[in-house]
C-alpha cells in the first residue's frame, strides 16, 4: 500500500493519494494510484481560489522498469497514464470561452478532465522492513478539456491577467494540450 505525504498540500488541486504496488518479478512492478479531494478534507482549503463545491478524482495507473537494485534502494523507470476528473461550481471570476473574447459571470458549473502520461524517475528507499519511501519525478503530456454550463448573469469583461497566469485550467475553455509534470514522496507501508 501506498500513501502518498505531499498530494493534500497541493495549492491548485488538492487530494488524498493511495495507492497499491506489487512486484512481478525483479525487473517489473504494477501499480495504481486513487486520489479524491473536496474543499472540506484539504489542508489548503483557506486559499480563496476554492469554492464549497471543489470535487476531484483521479485514476494513475504505472508500470515499473527495475534499472538498479541494492539492499537499501531500487531505482526505476515508469511510464504513469492519469485521469483527473474536476467539478466546481465557481462565483464572480471570468472565462475565456472557446470563441475569443472573455466572459465575466456571477456563477458557473466547472467540469474539468484531465489525461495524459509521465515518464518518471524514482527510487524506493528502505527505512526498515515494514516502511519504504518512494521519491519520484517526472515529465510528460497531458489533454485539459475545460466546460463552462450555466452560467448565470454571464457578461463581456475585459480582465488584466499577467504573463503568470497559475489559474488558466479554471479560466480557458475548450481542450488544450500542455506539458505535464509529475513530483512525490510517497509512504510505502
Amino acid at each position: 500500500m501506498t500513501f502518498d505525504l505531499f498530494s493534500s498540500l497541493n495549492v491548485f488541486s488538492p487530494k488524498w493519494r493511495v495507492g497499491y504496488v506489487k512486484t512481478i518479478n525483479p525487473k517489473w512492478k504494477i501499480g495504481l494510484n486513487m486520489g479524491y479531494g473536496a474543499k472540506n478534507i484539504s489542508y489548503t482549503y483557506f486559499l480563496d481560489h476554492f469554492e464549497k463545491d471543489y470535487k476531484l478524482w483521479e485514476l494513475r495507473p504505472e508500470i515499473y522498469k527495475v534499472f538498479k537494485r541494492n539492499e537499501k534502494t531500487v531505482k526505476y523507470f515508469s511510464i504513469e497514464l492519469f485521469y483527473i476528473n474536476h467539478k466546481d461550481i465557481l462565483h464572480n471570476s471570468f472565462y475565456y470561452p472557446k470563441n475569443g473574447g472573455e466572459i465575466s459571470y456571477d456563477q458557473v458549473d466547472y467540469q474539468r478532465y484531465k489525461y495524459g502520461f509521465n515518464f518518471n524517475a524514482g527510487e524506493f528507499i528502505k527505512i526498515n522492513n515494514s516502511y519504504r519511501i518512494n521519491i519520484f519525478a517526472g515529465l510528460g503530456l497531458r489533454f485539459r478539456s475545460v466546460m463552462f454550463t450555466n452560467i448565470v448573469n454571464s457578461r463581456p469583461s475585459n480582465t488584466f491577467v499577467d504573463m503568470f497566469d497559475f489559474y488558466e485550467f479554471r479560466e480557458k475553455e475548450g481542450l488544450d494540450l500542455g506539458l505535464s509534470y509529475s513530483l512525490g514522496v510517497k509512504l510505502i507501508m
